[in-house]
C-alpha cells in the first residue's frame, strides 16, 4: 500500500493506492501464520486463567489427577492445574500461551 497525504486548504486529504494486491489475504480467507504453526507444534496450549489454569494438550497426554490436577468433564485434551502443577509441567513439556 502506499499512502499520499496532501494539505489543501487547511484540511488534510489521504489518497490510499493497493500496489500489491496479491499479497494480501482476501476476506473470508485463512492463511496460517508463523505463531499459528507453532502453536499447533507445542505440546500444550494455556488457555485460560482463572482460580486454576487451564491447559489444552494438542496430542494424547494422561496424567495422574490429584488436588492440583483435574481433567475436564467434557475434553479429555484439556486440564484444570494449580501454579505448581502448571509450574512442573512447563519443565517436562513445551507450552504456549493461547490467551
Amino acid at each position: 500500500m502506499s499512502a499520499k497525504i496532501i494539505v489543501m486548504q487547511g484540511n488534510m486529504v489521504a489518497n490510499i493506492e493497493e500496489t500489491n494486491k496479491d499479497a494480501f489475504i482476501k476476506r473470508g480467507e485463512y492463511k496460517e501464520t508463523d505463531l499459528d504453526r507453532h502453536k499447533r507444534e507445542v505440546d500444550f496450549l494455556i488457555t485460560s486463567i482463572a482460580n486454576r489454569y487451564e491447559v489444552t494438550f494438542n496430542h494424547k497426554v494422561e496424567l495422574k489427577e490429584s488436588r492440583s490436577i483435574k481433567k475436564s468433564e467434557y475434553f479429555d485434551n484439556i486440564y484444570y492445574v494449580t501454579e505448581n502443577a502448571l509450574n512442573k509441567l512447563k519443565k517436562q513439556y513445551s507450552y504456549e500461551c493461547d490467551l
